[in-house]
């Protein structure tokens, strides 16, 4: 499948409250260049991780950028705040990457063309996928990152 929900992001996001944001780029990195690597090195293969480590990165920085900004607030309210903020920066992002570079480049690649605007495609698929993509991974994090993470002895 084209768009697909994992949860692939969370030892990422993990590494990112350990290592901070630098440390989760570089676990980012290292999981696309083994998975493109493993599943075997193609155009279509690259395209795909390309896309998938620009999610990785959007939530990382998103993330550790929310938890700053929304430092003035705890609890409840701070992790709505900081998930929305990685969902609706995931959707912009990804939809404006989906409009301008992958679903063009697949089209090309499989000579493909679409019987619709590419613009409606964004709009009733990208758009509501990267929103619930970033509402879930957002939450299953935080779920692990409380109940979980405190138990680590961080330095």
């Amino acid at each position: 499948p084209y768009m697909k929900l994992d949860l692939s992001d969370m030892p990422i996001l993990i590494g990112t409250v350990i290592f901070g944001p630098v440390g989760g780029m570089t676990i980012a990195g290292l999981k696309a260049l083994l998975y493109w690597v493993t599943t075997g090195a193609s155009i279509f293969g690259f395209i795909g991780v390309g896309s998938s480590l620009i999610s990785s990165l959007v939530l990382i920085w998103s993330y550790y950028l929310g938890e700053r900004a929304f430092s003035f607030t705890s609890g409840l309210k701070k992790t709505t705040l900081v998930i929305l903020t990685m969902a609706i920066s995931l959707m912009i992002v990804m939809s404006t990457i989906n409009w301008l570079g992958v679903i063009p480049l697949y089209m090309n690649l499989m000579n493909m063309k679409l019987g619709f605007p590419l613009s409606t495609v964004i709009l009733f698929g990208a758009v509501p996928f990267n929103l619930i993509k970033g509402v879930v991974v957002g939450g299953v994090f935080y779920a692990i990152k409380g109940s979980f993470l405190p138990r680590l002895k961080l330095r």
